[in-house]
């Protein structure tokens, strides 16, 4: 739609994409600035029918008039697509219907308002007497009489009254310039912010069109298929389920749910919830957190260059435009309202650039990328662009900064920069994702929502697989019939549906169904058919690469292997680099290799260098992301690349070297795909490396609280590596067992991971049923985990689930009454209520915060739960922020105060005074064992040994 310039010389401002809250927003800002500062605005929630209201006197700019008294502003919107009622009837019965809240009991709202004041975003004709302007009027007169509402005035801000004023109220205009500029919407933007400078639009239209065609590709698209098959984000796309709302969890689209949220106004002085902002998406490995970040960027370009004109976009991003517009009606993926300028960053490529030596900004950083697509962009001018127009600004990949250190410093750069934003008054909406290992809280709790991916499930898997084999055989109909028949077939057996529960793991599966009968079993094995895939497809070919990978198949899965290890070990690494390394380092290390193996000097060096371009060019794991510099593609190839390096060489340095990395958590995904190589590869080392868990929980004090050993026999029985092999499974069933009593907040992965594994033996439920009876027979905090437990257990059928309903019902009987009254408030804390309905009630507070300082102090002064108040008194926690970290003590004679920011105590002292903080917890400090948990668990990464992984590297 084409809006032009009204006859007096205003814009016609299209206010349709705003939708009932931002329009009510509007109107609260209009009526501030028309009325005066006696407005008072109501933020989001139960308003009782009113969006604003003021005690007279203010001067009404209508006729003259002085309002004295009690009013009421009310805002009433029209959805675009509502179009057969016509504009003025709708608005009469919106009057009729407004009006009878005020007076019928059911909805009676309070005083009766003196003065009313109506906005719409319906055209109203001004034709005197029988207009949609006199007829609204007239309506309001007779209703209000016969309803005996006493209005003395009222108005009516119809569309063309609002463009009015927003032509009059710059700051205002500005606000919701993303929203309501008209038609072709950067071409128009002189026209909205006529003091915006010139260049702005163009510089955006050329940043985003760019953007939109070079983001048009999935990352691992082009991986398997011929090089003229890359394939195209949009024909695949599909939004992912996730858990959002942590104090009302919901089932939602995490990426509808994000650009629902970035259809609000961000401009700190205007707003007006006090919930976090933006968004932080947390998933596994391959759940597709950097994609979903892709596709709402693209979502946000559509938006923003949908409405411009042919001329002003070349045939290419015309052509992309439309396709993946298409694209994404085809999946219902929502068009942002809010026409936001997209940007996207990849976190490890600025710590990268920050490691590079410089105090490089944030601000600094997003110029320099905008500047490869617009030269000459300064960051001055990046901040007068985000200053003018809003923004989406996606952080993707907080996980692969794994170096403590580095991950501060990116971390403290990013929040400079959100508050240069604030001082600029920018309208931006940050949407950042991490994977849940290792995840410290970096981003903030205030200021973003966590929204946690949840696993495909096999109706979501089929329908990516369908999408999937669509887009890569759309002119092969009978391999795209074959390929569908096989991903059927493979969802309907046990070991091969566990491996269809993220996109990367479909991806690679639909790939491998193409030409294979059997299926991998296990992740390790499904990485590794993929790379076996690939390179057979390259040796196929009858050219001089083929024939060079098929001679040196050694050299290149050492390459793999080699740059897999060095990456993995240099990201947990301070002041090193994330996944890249030079490109001079690999050849060099190369060459080392190939002259002890040929001992040909010309030779090692050619040869070298056509097996790295060999090697990044065809077999595209290994790719080139900067000059000068190589990295793998997808994070999960280079995990899979370490985990075959953890499990070469001698047998006797194998297990070392997993019982080093198992309490790392930037390890933890390559060390589970290196104990599936082993169950895969070295059977003879199956007993060792099930021991080798054991040997982790027996290290330090710590390791006995925490478990991390048995923590990695849960994921190994998620993994169902064992499923043939009843021995270890039992083994790993015994050893994961423990966790039933430790430490409370586990129960929901405890219980379903074992209950699955006691399907599979009776003596893996023997085992579950003995530790449960155990467990329930503890006090404290373990007897509220176990409880937990046995809750859930308790709703299922089967043995296991009788034995849970018994058992739970002889351990409540016995319950003190505190202990009763801790399990209530326990329960209803962690959202999984117990089956105790004679349990004390309890009011738990509402608000779940990491920040334990303001935990422990909102604790303190609540009188409703008295049993932390105890817990406190008993047991005195004093707390210091160091470093960015929590440091706890017990002991009451080095209080707060006392403790210089300059004097930190070691982190051994901090971890013990965690482990006797969390022990000395009776059954009322459960929460408090949890968040000291939580705290224990980052020293514990800070003091884990270095890796042996010397001879390999």
């Amino acid at each position: 739609m084409v809006f032009e310039m009204a006859e007096d010389g205003g814009v016609d401002y299209d206010l349709s994409p705003l939708g009932t809250r931002e329009f009510e927003h509007l109107s609260q800002s209009l009526a501030k600035c028309v009325l005066g500062p006696g407005v008072s605005v109501f933020g989001d929630g139960k308003d009782g029918g009113r969006e604003a209201t003021f005690h007279g006197p203010v001067t009404f700019p209508h006729e003259g008039q002085t309002w004295d008294g009690y009013g009421v502003v009310q805002a009433k919107f029209r959805q675009r697509e509502n179009q057969r009622v016509p504009d003025t009837l709708w608005m009469e019965r919106s009057v009729t219907e407004e009006l009878q809240k005020w007076v019928e009991p059911a909805t009676k709202r309070g005083e009766l308002p003196e003065f009313m004041l109506f906005t719409t975003n319906v055209v109203l004709s001004p034709v005197p007497e029988t207009g949609g302007i006199d007829r609204v009027n007239a309506h309001i007169a007779n209703e209000s009489k016969r309803l005996k509402i006493p209005l003395k005035g009222w108005a009516v801000w119809h569309l063309d009254e609002i463009c009015r004023y927003l032509d009059m109220y710059s700051d205002v205009r500005r606000a919701y310039a993303g929203f309501i500029t008209p038609g072709d919407v950067l071409s128009r933007l002189l026209d909205v912010l006529p003091d915006a400078v010139a260049e702005t639009a163009d510089m955006i239209r050329i940043h985003a069109g760019m953007e939109l065609v070079a983001d048009q590709w999935v990352r691992l698209g082009q991986a398997g298929a011929e090089a003229s098959g890359r394939i195209g984000l949009g024909p695949v796309a599909v939004d992912l389920e996730a858990l959002a709302n942590p104090l009302e969890p919901e089932i939602v689209h995490a990426g509808a749910y994000a650009i629902a949220r970035g259809d609000s106004i961000m401009r700190p002085t205007l707003q007006t919830a006090e919930d976090p902002r933006h968004i932080l998406i947390i998933g596994g490995p391959g759940q597709g957190k950097s994609t979903l970040g892709q596709l709402i960027c693209q979502a946000y370009r559509v938006a923003l260059l949908d409405e411009e004109g042919e001329h002003m976009l070349t045939a290419e991003v015309r052509e992309v435009l439309r396709s993946l517009r298409g694209d994404l009606a085809e999946i219902s993926f929502p068009v942002p309202r809010a026409r936001r300028w997209p940007l996207r960053i990849a976190l490890h490529d600025y710590a990268n650039a920050v490691l590079g030596g410089e105090e490089l900004s944030l601000l600094h950083f997003l110029a320099q990328k905008v500047g490869n697509r617009a030269p000459g962009v300064k960051a001055s001018t990046l901040s007068r662009w985000l200053r003018t127009w809003p923004s989406i600004i996606v952080l993707d990949g907080l996980d692969e900064v794994a170096s403590p250190h580095t991950r501060d410093l990116v971390m403290t750069r990013i929040s400079e920069f959100l508050l240069q934003a604030r001082g600029l008054d920018a309208d931006i909406f940050v949407v950042g994702t991490t994977r849940p290992q290792g995840y410290k809280g970096e981003f903030h709790h205030g200021d973003y929502e966590p929204v946690v991916l949840a696993e495909m499930s096999m109706d979501d898997a089929l329908h990516y697989a369908g999408r999937l084999a669509k887009a890569r055989h759309h002119d092969d109909p009978d391999m795209r019939e074959q390929v569908g028949k096989r991903i059927v077939a493979a969802s309907q057996e046990t070991a091969t549906a566990r491996l269809m529960r993220s996109p990367l793991q479909v991806t690679i599966m639909s790939l491998l169904v193409e030409k294979h009968a059997r299926m991998p079993q296990n992740r390790f094995e499904l990485f590794d058919a993929y790379y076996n895939t690939i390179y057979e497809r390259e040796i196929g070919k009858p050219n001089e690469t083929g024939r060079l990978l098929a001679e040196n198949r050694q050299h290149v899965d050492w390459l793999h292997q080699h740059v897999g290890i060095l990456l993995q070990t240099r990201a947990a690494q301070n002041g090193q680099r994330d996944s890249i390394m030079r490109k001079e380092e690999l050849e060099q290390r190369l060459h080392e290799r190939l002259l002890e193996e040929i001992d040909d000097l010309k030779l090692a060096t050619t040869l070298g260098a056509k097996l790295i371009n060999a090697a990044t060019d065809r077999l595209v794991l290994l790719v080139a992301p900067d000059l000068g510099y190589i990295g793998f593609e997808v994070r999960s190839l280079q995990e899979y690349s370490a985990a075959r390096a953890l499990i070469s060489g001698p047998d006797h340095e194998i297990i070392p070297r997993l019982e080093t990395l198992a309490r790392h958590p930037s390890w933890r995904n390559a060390w589970l795909l290196a104990a599936a190589g082993i169950f895969t590869k070295h059977s003879h080392l199956r007993a060792d490396l099930v021991s080798a868990l054991r040997t982790v929980d027996a290290d330090d004090e710590v390791a006995m609280l925490l478990l991390p050993g048995a923590h990695l026999a849960l994921s190994l029985l998620d993994e169902d590596l064992a499923r043939q092999h009843p021995r270890y499974q039992n083994l790993l069933v015994q050893h994961a067992a423990e966790l039933i009593s430790q430490q409370p907040g586990e129960a929901h992965a405890v219980s379903n991971i074992l209950i699955h594994a006691a399907t599979r033996h009776d003596q893996a439920r023997a085992h579950l049923e003995r530790a449960a009876k155990a467990a329930a027979d503890s006090r404290g905090r373990r007897l509220m985990n176990a409880c937990q437990v046995l809750a859930r257990w308790a709703r299922t059928q089967g043995p296991l689930g009788l034995f849970s309903r018994q058992l739970l019902d002889r351990t409540v009987r016995r319950m003190t009454p505190p202990e009763r009254a801790a399990a209530r408030l326990f329960s209803a804390e962690t959202t999984w209520a117990l089956p105790l309905p004679d349990l004390l009630t309890y009011s738990p507070t509402t608000e779940r915060r990491s920040n334990l300082a303001s935990f422990i102090t909102a604790s303190v002064a609540n009188p409703e739960v008295e049993c932390f108040v105890d817990s406190l008194r008993r047991h005195p926690v004093y707390l210091q922020d160091i470093d960015g970290f929590l440091v706890a003590y017990v002991d009451p004679n080095r209080p707060l105060e006392a403790t210089p920011f300059d004097d930190p105590v070691s982190t051994s002292q901090a971890q013990q005074a965690c482990v006797t903080t969390i022990e000395a917890q009776d059954e009322t400090g459960w929460q408090i064992a949890m968040a000291f948990t939580g705290l224990l668990e980052q020293l514990l990464y800070e003091t884990a040994p270095e890796p042996r992984i010397h001879g390999i590297i």
